[in-house]
């Protein structure tokens, strides 16, 4: 049995905008709340022994991230709002058709730029984390566009908001109006994208 709330899965490469579109979606949609798959590949570093690989490539961080969802989804007041860049396509299947066994009405978005744009994401988060280099990024981006990963947005010269609304429009989703304080959008998108 599907569960109604649906949970907003924000894809996408490093640095493209995913965590300041899910801040605007939720700063807008009642009862939402973003579940941040980054905490727990932080915590699963910390705490297993002689892991030193990407967070994504624990063998706990499929089923982790399956029943952590399960059972927020079951608490949440609203949608769940979930940026993360999961790129390998297996992963990502895996993933999917685990969230879909299990009833969760999951709604995919992946924000796409161009590989300048996204490079210039990259330079402006300035951390040091394991980055894509030019030819793998490029193989990323075309992986992408694939069907696995509709529905695709590009987020060309739009605000997080514009994003917000395009997203919210897609899933059938009502919003509050988007705030009128034009230097939001600078103060968000300049604070850091991911």
């Amino acid at each position: 049995m599907q569960t109604h709330t649906p949970i907003i899965w924000i894809n996408g490469p490093f640095g493209i905008g995913k965590m300041t579109t899910a801040q605007a979606l939720q700063e807008r949609l009642n009862g939402s709340f973003i579940f941040d798959p980054e905490e727990m590949g932080a915590a699963l570093k910390k705490l297993t022994p002689k892991f030193s690989g990407e967070s994504q490539s624990h063998p706990m961080w499929i089923p982790l991230m399956l029943d952590a969802l399960q059972y927020a989804i079951k608490e949440a007041d609203g949608p769940l709002i979930v940026p993360v860049t999961i790129a390998d396509l297996s992963r990502h299947r895996r993933l999917m058709s685990g969230l879909q066994a299990r009833g969760m009405n999951v709604q995919h978005f992946t924000l796409l730029a161009s590989k300048d744009a996204v490079q210039a994401g990259l330079r402006r988060r300035n951390e040091n984390y394991t980055m894509w280099d030019a030819d793998e990024l490029e193989q990323r981006l075309s992986d992408f566009q694939g069907e696995q990963f509709k529905t695709h947005i590009n987020i060309g010269d739009h605000s997080p908001h514009a994003i917000a609304d395009i997203i919210a429009e897609h899933a059938g989703l009502t919003l509050r109006p988007a705030p009128s304080d034009p230097l939001r959008w600078l103060r968000t998108t300049f604070g850091g994208r991911r």
